[in-house]
């Protein structure tokens, strides 16, 4: 009798030791059920219909390996015929030797792709080609040749098959399909939520886990053939992940960069492990022994570490927030640097609590690992902006930490905000303001380039026109006609040598630009005397600048001399261009002061 529990509220429901066999759960809560010691699978109707697919799929398969090493040996007999001029029986045993050759070469490449490359999907019969192939076969050689290049054609299937019993990860698609099938008619899993349900020692053959809701906290600690279960879509689909979970006996082993969110590990024996980059938030880690494991940049959000033994294990820039119970840990030291580098505490053991009280401390602060200047830049605006949002009033910079070839950016935030979403939003926020940083430098240099081009034309042409002014014209009359020099000229070449830059006191420049100024075209009447008391105050913002900020400083004094001396020329249209990069020259220095200043002198210039 199949049971049907589909969409049903189970929650905390006993099935110990029943037989589920082909049993329907779909869309159930089953959070916190017992299935320890079930036995689950399919039924002997649902058992009987995979048996008769498979036959199917043998049989068609097993034909066509078969009809494969007919149609070799046909086309071998027909080039022995054209070229030695005999019958078959004549040359039979050439016949058999170069069938079974050109099926050994050709089988021979295939292995060599599959070991290489593997397989997407591919299905084909062991049993029944011999079987097809010997009742196919006459007394003639052409019989014995085809029977034997079917033969050397199972070989791949022979292959293939080995390969997926061991699990090789090429060949992990063929494996799935395979579970799917053999998944048909049992237990069925799909849409359930199976958070914290127990199955532990219950029997997963052919059971379909794939597509559950959730298998959060869900315990499988001695269960048998979990392998055989269809998981495709779930921490179980990968065989390191699903011994662990079914032994938790992990002592040494690598799991770098797994999926394990979520898992029940409590209890579990990870001396030593690997867990570089893994995935390990809202797993269960009560009791879990990590002495000496490798917890670099794993993610432990929500999890539960309460009574974990972590002594001498690794926790550079492991990533914990105010959610992870870190109470009762059995801890002497541990090191903040690979290479057990950093030890903390520097020497004696940690005292009973004084773990717990020291790094839940540590996740008062989100951090951020950057390799460039512009980054570090992106970051500060990406904070600056989510630091406007109601609820991020917190968040703020704390320092910059120097690591060989990058920096660590430390960001202090209130213990009640949701790290995780903060976290992933100030990244995003981050490749968008480098993006934006981005196009403004490179419209700045196309600006830049246009207007060097624009002011040395300009500069050639009034050269051109100044001297043809100044050239004089000589009449000389002769017979009563008139002769006139010929006044063109001929342009050969130009060459504007660029004018040293002024490597002064920023101070005595802008001092000196603010005393020699005369009236501005584009400025109203009296503004000349606000200009000037502008000019003073700006250099004396630009001398309290820091000393790593020393260029941006000049950078900003160059382009007031420059926009004063487009002012001075009255061309708007160049001016209007000069005051945005005078503008976005002063933004880089991050000093309010500075930036409202320069403010009113583009304001008083009419930009």
């Amino acid at each position: 009798m199949t049971h049907d529990y589909s969409q049903q509220k189970l929650r905390g429901r006993d099935f110990r030791d029943l037989d589920l066999r082909g049993a329907r759960f779909t869309g159930a809560d089953l959070r916190g059920a017992d299935f320890a010691g079930a036995r689950f699978g399919k039924t002997l109707r649902g058992g009987t219909a995979t048996v008769l697919l498979s036959l199917l799929i043998g049989v068609v398969a097993g034909l066509l390996d078969g009809f494969a090493g007919f149609f070799l040996m046909a086309a071998i007999d027909e080039i022995l015929e054209t070229v030695q001029g005999t019958d078959t029986a004549r040359h039979s045993g050439e016949l058999i030797l170069w069938t079974v050759v050109s099926a050994a070469g050709m089988v021979s490449i295939l292995l060599f792709f599959l070991w290489r490359s593997g397989i997407s999907g591919l299905f084909m019969s062991m049993g029944v080609i011999m079987a097809l192939a010997l009742a196919l076969a006459l007394a003639l050689a052409v019989s014995v040749a085809g029977v034997l290049a079917g033969a050397v054609f199972l070989l791949p299937a022979v292959f293939i098959a080995w390969r997926i019993r061991k699990e090789d990860p090429l060949f992990a698609g063929l494996q799935q399909w395979g579970l799917w099938l053999g998944s048909l008619g049992g237990t069925d899993f799909r849409a359930a939520n199976l958070a914290a349900a127990n199955f532990r020692d219950a029997d997963l053959k052919h059971v379909r886990l794939a597509g559950a809701a959730s298998l959060q906290g869900t315990d499988f600690r001695g269960a048998r053939n979990l392998k055989l279960a269809y998981a495709k879509g779930t921490p179980l689909e990968n065989p390191a992940v699903r011994e662990l979970l079914a032994s938790g006996q992990g002592q040494g082993n690598s799991y770098a960069a797994l999926h394990l969110q979520g898992a029940n590990l409590s209890g579990a024996r990870l001396a030593g492990a690997d867990l570089t980059e893994a995935n390990l938030s809202d797993a269960d880690l009560t009791g879990t022994d990590l002495s000496g494991a490798r917890l670099v940049k794993t993610q432990l959000i929500g999890a539960d570490l309460r009574g974990a033994r972590l002594t001498g294990a690794c926790i550079q820039a492991w990533n914990i927030d105010k959610t992870v119970d870190l109470q009762a840990i059995d801890c002497h030291h541990v090191f903040l640097e690979m290479g057990n580098k950093s030890r903390q505490p520097p020497s004696g053991a940690f005292q009973e609590g004084e773990f717990s009280k020291l790094f839940q401390e540590v996740t008062e602060t989100m951090d951020f690992l950057v390799e460039t200047k512009l980054e570090l830049a992106a970051l500060r605006r990406a904070i600056a902006k989510l630091r406007e949002q109601e609820g991020n009033e917190g968040l703020e910079v704390q320092g910059v930490e120097r690591k060989e070839d990058a920096m660590v950016v430390h960001v202090a935030a209130f213990p009640e905000i949701d790290r995780e979403r903060i976290h992933a939003q100030a990244l995003r926020e981050k490749q968008l303001e480098m993006k934006l940083l981005l196009e403004a430098e490179h419209k700045a240099r196309e600006f830049e380039a246009k207007f060097l081009m624009e002011e040395r034309h300009s500069n050639v042409l009034e050269d051109i026109l100044d001297k043809s002014l100044q050239r004089p014209i000589h009449v000389n009359a002769q017979g009563g006609n008139a002769v006139t020099n010929d006044r063109s000229q001929t342009i050969t070449g130009s060459t504007i040598m660029g004018s040293t830059l002024n490597q002064g006191d920023i101070h005595g420049r802008l001092t000196q630009l603010a005393g020699n100024m005369s009236a501005l075209p584009t400025t109203g009447a009296g503004a000349e005397t606000e200009l000037k008391e502008l000019l003073t105050r700006l250099a004396e913002e630009l001398n309290k600048v820091p000393k790593e900020k020393a260029r941006d400083a000049e950078d900003v004094t160059d382009m007031v001399e420059r926009t004063m001396e487009d002012a001075g020329k009255g061309k708007p249209s160049r001016l209007e261009a000069t005051l945005n990069n005078l503008r976005e020259s002063a933004r880089s220095l991050d000093n309010s002061a500075v930036v409202q200043t320069v403010s009113e002198i583009a304001r008083l210039l009419g930009g």
